[in-house]
């Protein structure tokens, strides 16, 4: 029997936190790290990135990688998992 395919995709980043690596969403990360997103104040979901423009950010300007497949996206900033 297969098993249904996941309608929305979870989203994660990997990171780095003081020797340990650790996980979260991309927009709990954005929140964090506001001082990236200059255009937001985070006071509400309309004023917040969306999980597209957060994971484009951490590709094109923190050399982040990005996989994914039909369950899940893992943004990442290790040479590969």
């Amino acid at each position: 029997m297969n098993q249904p395919r996941r309608i929305n995709k979870k989203h994660f980043i990997l990171f780095n936190n003081n020797g340990v690596i650790s996980s979260t969403t991309p927009k709990d990360w954005a929140r964090a790290n506001q001082e990236h997103f200059n255009n937001y104040d985070f006071t509400n979901s309309k004023n917040t990135p969306t999980v597209n423009v957060i994971e484009k950010f951490l590709v094109e300007n923190l050399n982040y990688h990005k996989m994914e497949n039909n369950e899940m996206v893992i943004c990442y900033a290790y040479y590969k998992l």
